[in-house]
Order: C-alpha cells, then sequence, then structure tokens
C-alpha cells in the first residue's frame, strides 16, 4: 500500500495535484453559490420594486 501511495518516489507531487485540484474545485463551488445567491437577491429586489411601481395608487382626498 505504501509502495503505491509513494507512486514509485513521486507520490507527493501528484496528491499535492490532487489536493490543489480539489481545492480549486471547491472554490469553484463556493464562488457559484456566492454568484447563485447575489443573483436571486437582485431578482427578488427588481421584483419587489416592479411591485411597488405597477402598484395603484390611492386616490388623493378632494378639497372641498
Amino acid at each position: 500500500m505504501s509502495e503505491w501511495l509513494a507512486m514509485g518516489g513521486h507520490g507527493f507531487y501528484i496528491w499535492s495535484s490532487y489536493a490543489m485540484l480539489a481545492l480549486c474545485v471547491a472554490a469553484e463551488l463556493w464562488s457559484l453559490r456566492r454568484g447563485r445567491q447575489s443573483a436571486w437577491k437582485q431578482v427578488d429586489e427588481a421584483r419587489e420594486e416592479l411591485e411597488l411601481s405597477t402598484a395603484s395608487p390611492e386616490p388623493a382626498p378632494r378639497a372641498r
């Protein structure tokens, strides 16, 4: 087993490459999640703004 992990003396480089790949994939997933949350927040804000702008205003009281 240790011979397989050593990979003929190149194990450190191979396993550190796998670790860097895993780190990059995790960073990409984190970045995508943050971007999605930001996009949904913008959609919600735009939806609220649209609802406020299209709501029928209350009629102003008439002066006598």
